[in-house]
């Protein structure tokens, strides 16, 4: 009968830097929350066929947490008492309170009411001036009672605060408090209770959790995009870095009493040389997603909504190495994003276990399900916190009569009999290509950054610094870059180059550049009017005529630097682009250069600097005088990116535009003028 493994992936980045300080608390918020879930789901309902990818930066972070050995001023915040916070923790607080999906936010009236007292981020109003003592409490409590998920009501620590949902008083909050402080050594406790139970295998990841085959060599990524055209990336090239990451994440795990067989790939990222790596540490088995094998194959897999029995089979690359086996998209993906949003989970527990019988009983004997996804995400979006939907999926699973047996990953891989897989694509669990990771021009800033390090503490006695393994991580590259929009990716993308100085430093190494200057730009959209018809402006550094910008949209900066406004329009395929300063523009650059840069979706950008000395590529006029008038080719598609900074004033503020083309030739006839 066909078997039915389930891989649940359960990970965050090293938020803790060498001071000891997490600069994010997600992994202390969340032990006792989404994590205990899942753990809890596999105890109540008898794990069976239940791998639980536990990443060593997690585990690590977690035991680091319940020994006091980290700083963790956003914990601080929520565990001092409402009445001793200073102003500081005050607005950490506050602004933290912030990050609760509405789900969470549902759950309890009273957040969603501090939620809509809170000030803008860019607001001059203070929080303590809007939140008495009564009202902080209040967001403390509910704040870990909204991350906490089901434990809120399940867990008698918790379920009387999660009744009452409002006015808490001193006592409440200290009840609390001790709960949060007990939740990571908890976790960690549960975890090895239920790496013991019939049924349950613990795997893992590389230590933290970096993209295997870009650190091996980057150049695969021309491979990967095949047969498309492949965006220019950045050179890295350090397999000793992949194999290290490997082999100290099997040791610590194995330190810490578990002795995985198998692991999923960081984001079911793979090429063949990485293969090849984790066959060296002997592992027996990798996961990785169905899109991959359909690359690999050179052939579609699915027609409609059934797949090709070759994706419920195990495979082994050039017959040797690892067990390979690919995820069922459409299923794992189902739990992970579909699933969270049917108002009953018992229903949709009943709904995919029918998905799964039915399934099992078109496909042969031998084949293997693989159901692969995050462990802990998808939890914080069900309507009753997933717990409900996961204890009755097991249960039915268990009882059901249909030809379906549960099997853990190691038990797949050592009763199978493998196909021989010639070909294996590179590529991820994302459109099997590693565009998330780089090729934007951001990320591929980042590996610029990170290579320029790597050579800089070079093969010398400290070349393996405790750092450069956390900045290697895959997080740091997700959140760089305009598809995976978040309000803390500034905050990542600061934790990232301090992981990098904390290298040199451990190292004994200076920084070979200046990592102080952020990766991330901040965006914000600006409507483009386009206007072929139009006549193009007269470039001659100043505003010869009211007309000649009358059509385009304009940005002011709302602060001090030099850099004082800019109009941009469109037609014929260039984007004509007006810069303003508070003095004369043909003063403020000399000595320093107008940086602009325009980058389209596929990571094609146009740069050029305008100051005394530099040249202009070709097609592009410029004018310089009291303004600068520019005229360059653009195709006029949107997602562009537009980034114009002089010096360290960015126009905007700190931030690029995103270019939305919009055809404007009726909508001027009559527009106000700027001044």
């Amino acid at each position: 009968m066909a078997t039915l493994s389930f891989l649940w992936h359960l990970h965050q980045p090293g938020y803790r830097t060498a001071d000891g300080v997490s600069h994010a608390p997600w992994t202390a918020l969340h032990a006792g929350g989404a994590y205990t879930t899942l753990a809890r789901a596999i105890e109540q309902a008898g794990g069976r066929g239940q791998v639980l990818n536990i990443v060593p930066v997690l585990l690590e972070q977690l035991l680091a947490y319940a020994a006091g050995g980290v700083v963790d001023p956003v914990l601080d915040a929520i565990l001092t008492p409402a009445g001793d916070l200073d102003a500081g923790q005050r607005r950490t607080l506050v602004a933290w309170s912030a990050h609760v999906n509405p789900r969470q936010l549902a759950r309890y009236p009273r957040l969603g009411e501090l939620a809509r007292t809170r000030p803008e981020p860019r607001s001059p109003a203070r929080p303590d001036r809007r939140f008495g003592i009564g009202a902080l409490r209040d967001l403390q409590v509910l704040l870990v009672l909204a991350h906490a998920g089901e434990q809120a009501w399940t867990d008698e620590r918790l379920a009387p605060l999660h009744r009452r949902g409002t006015n808490f008083s001193s006592g409440d909050h200290a009840q609390l408090a001790a709960w949060l402080r007990a939740q990571p050594g908890e976790l960690v406790a549960r975890w090895r209770r239920t790496a013991l139970l019939p049924g349950v295998e613990v795997s893992t990841s590389p230590y933290a959790h970096p993209i295997m085959p870009l650190l091996i060599d980057s150049s695969v990524v021309s491979a990967s995009w095949e047969p498309h055209p492949a965006p220019a990336v950045p050179r890295f090239n350090r397999p000793d870095d992949a194999r290290w990451q490997l082999e100290s994440g099997l040791a610590y795990m194995r330190e810490q009493g578990f002795a995985p067989l198998g692991c999923w790939p960081p984001e079911g990222s793979v090429s063949a040389a990485a293969v090849a790596g984790y066959a060296a540490a002997g592992m027996r088995w990798l996961v990785t997603d169905e899109g991959i094998l359909e690359r690999s194959l050179d052939r579609p897999l699915r027609n409609g909504g059934s797949a090709a029995d070759e994706l419920y089979r195990a495979w082994r690359l050039g017959g040797q190495g690892p067990v390979l086996l690919f995820r069922d998209r459409r299923l794992s993906d189902a739990v992970g994003f579909q699933y969270g949003r049917w108002e009953d989970e018992g229903q949709a527990a009943e709904h995919l276990t029918r998905e799964l019988e039915e399934l099992a009983r078109a496909l042969p004997p031998e084949a293997v399900i693989t159901i692969a996804l995050d462990g802990e995400n998808p939890w914080l979006y069900y309507p009753e916190g997933g717990g409900r939907f996961l204890r009755e999926l097991f249960d039915r699973l268990n009882r059901s009569t249909q030809p379906l047996s549960m099997a853990t990953l190691a038990e797949v891989a050592a009763a199978t009999a493998p196909l021989e897989l010639d070909h294996l694509h590179p590529g991820s669990w994302i459109n099997s290509t590693f565009a998330t990771w780089i090729g934007h021009p951001e990320k591929s800033r980042a590996w610029e950054v990170l290579g320029a390090v790597r050579d800089a503490i070079g093969a010398g006695e400290n070349r393996q610094p405790p750092a450069l393994r956390l900045a290697e991580g895959s997080d740091w590259f997700w959140w760089l870059g305009d598809d995976n929009p978040t309000a803390l990716a500034p905050l990542y993308d600061r934790i990232f180059r301090r992981h990098l100085l904390d290298a040199c430093a451990q190292a004994g190494v200076e920084p070979p550049l200046d990592l102080s200057e952020p990766l991330k730009t901040a965006t914000r959209p600006l409507r483009v009017p386009m206007s072929p018809q139009r006549p193009p402006p007269s470039l001659d550094g100043r505003i010869t005529t009211y007309f000649e910008w009358a059509a385009a949209a304009w940005v002011e900066s709302a602060g001090e630097g030099p850099l004082r406004r800019l109009a941009a329009w469109g037609g014929a395929g260039l984007l004509h682009l007006l810069v303003e300063g508070s003095g004369a523009m043909q003063s403020l650059i000399n000595g320093r250069r107008l940086a602009l840069r325009l980058g389209d979706p596929e990571g094609l950008a146009f740069e050029l600097e305008i100051g005394a000395d530099a040249a202009l590529p070709a097609g592009v006029v410029c004018a310089v005088g009291r303004v600068v008038e520019i005229s360059l080719p653009w195709s006029g598609g949107p997602g562009s990116r537009l980034e114009v900074r002089l010096g360290e004033c960015h126009l905007p503020d700190g931030a690029a535009l995103l270019l939305e083309p919009f055809p404007a030739d009726s909508e001027y006839a009559e527009p106000r003028r700027k001044d």
